[in-house]
């Protein structure tokens, strides 16, 4: 029989489930405990702060992605062409079967960001996302520069620019994603995305 999740694990899921599909600012504490079940105290005991909270959530998810992309972009026994095509199918599956059309985890956070530059507890939140976003760049750019080499890419694109405009069309197809509730721009775009790429 399977154990039942503590109240620390039914906080983090009840969290993160709310901050992606709620939104970060419009989510409460109270939100959270109505939703979990789990009492204040026992919260407070767990983590300090919402923000706190939001930080290990984000950590999560970023952990998850890692592994979606060790598996696609980093898979050695695909061809660069392929890999890139995997990652493409495994966003389109998850936003029209797992996240209904919630968009990017990720770009949902740092849309939530406020402005400031001096707001210390957001600009961790900041940090965070953009090494990740870093860190997805070069996992592209290293998968484009391979496609070069073996004949799959086009030679005349460079592999880190490419990896930013692959990024950046991303974040906007997942927005355009969530705002229609469709995930036909996100399968349209990436299929662009593919042919412009691609060796004619």
């Amino acid at each position: 029989m399977a154990s039942q999740p503590g109240s620390r694990e039914k906080i983090l899921q009840c969290a993160s489930e709310m901050f992606y599909y709620v939104g970060y600012q419009a989510t409460s504490v109270d939100d959270i405990l109505m939703r979990s079940g789990v009492a204040k105290s026992n919260f407070y005991y767990h983590f300090k702060t919402k923000e706190q909270l939001a930080f290990e959530v984000l950590e999560g998810q970023v952990a998850e992605f890692e592994t979606v992309l060790r598996q696609t972009l980093g898979n050695p026994a695909l061809r660069p062409k392929e890999r890139l095509e995997r990652l493409f199918q495994e966003i389109c599956n998850v936003q029209s079967v797992l996240h209904k059309f919630a968009g990017c985890p990720f770009g949902n956070f740092a849309a939530a960001l406020p402005s400031s530059e001096h707001d210390e507890r957001s600009e961790r939140f900041r940090v965070r996302l953009s090494h990740l976003f870093h860190s997805i760049e070069d996992t592209l750019r290293d998968c484009l520069a391979e496609g070069v080499a073996c004949g799959d890419f086009r030679a005349d694109l460079a592999p880190a620019e490419c990896a930013t405009l692959l990024v950046a069309t991303l974040e906007g197809l997942l927005l355009l994603t969530k705002t229609y509730k469709d995930v036909t721009p996100l399968t349209k775009g990436c299929t662009a995305l593919q042919r412009i790429l691609s060796v004619k």
